[in-house]
């Protein structure tokens, strides 16, 4: 272990449960990338993250289950991120955009765990996969309740909603499998940007139909 990392006490880690998840998911993210999901062990996490193993098996007992922590981490700063952002906001239209732009943000901040777990998905054990499946349908219904509420406001053409939130899930991810690309060209705000822009003209009504 590397003694200058500052090594919590049991009884703190147990209190600062965002901290310590966030340097577990961190360490576990960093090992990965540097020698493989199969050849790291959750002993080198912990001693990584400067966590006492007892309390990282409190969080994970495998590392695919570190894979849900990663996702739940990235669900839980969007949803904060977006319940600020939009609070006392009502016109979908307004509403969509700042999730669409918050949760691109939210993706690019995570961008090497997300694009770890789209390489390492099929190493995962089948409940950790469901568990992740599930929280990507809970993200994508986040976009969902705003353009149903936009389509019942009259502002949104009547579309399918699950495709159309999904569609806007991976135009979010496409940041992250293709930045290799889309980096040479323009940054985070102009890529968002143009994609919103799309999502728009998908779904705004124009004047002639709401006649």
């Amino acid at each position: 272990m590397n003694q200058e990392k500052r090594q919590l006490t049991v009884l703190d880690q147990i209190k600062a449960s965002r901290e310590v998840r966030k340097a577990i998911t961190d360490a576990a993210s960093t090992l990965y990338a540097k020698k493989g999901f199969a050849s790291t062990s959750i002993q080198e996490i912990a001693e990584a993250a400067g966590v006492a193993l007892p309390v990282t098996y409190n969080y994970v007992k495998s590392k695919s289950e570190i894979m849900h922590l990663i996702m739940e981490d990235v669900l839980e700063t969007f949803r904060e991120s977006l319940t600020k952002e939009t609070e006392g906001i009502t016109d979908p239209e307004e509403r969509l955009a700042i999730a669409f732009i918050v949760f691109v943000r939210v993706v690019d901040r995570h961008k090497d765990q997300l694009l770890l777990l789209y390489q390492k998905s099929g190493a995962l054990d089948k409940s950790s996969r469901i568990s992740i499946m599930q929280l990507e349908v809970e993200v994508s219904e986040v976009f969902g309740e705003i353009i149903r509420q936009g389509i019942a406001q009259g502002s949104f053409r009547p579309v399918d909603v699950d495709l159309m939130a999904y569609n806007i899930m991976l135009m979010t991810h496409m940041w992250v499998l293709k930045n290799w690309h889309f980096k040479k060209r323009m940054d985070l705000d102009k890529y968002a940007n143009f994609q919103l822009k799309n999502v728009m003209h998908v779904l705004k009504k124009d004047e002639s139909e709401n006649l």
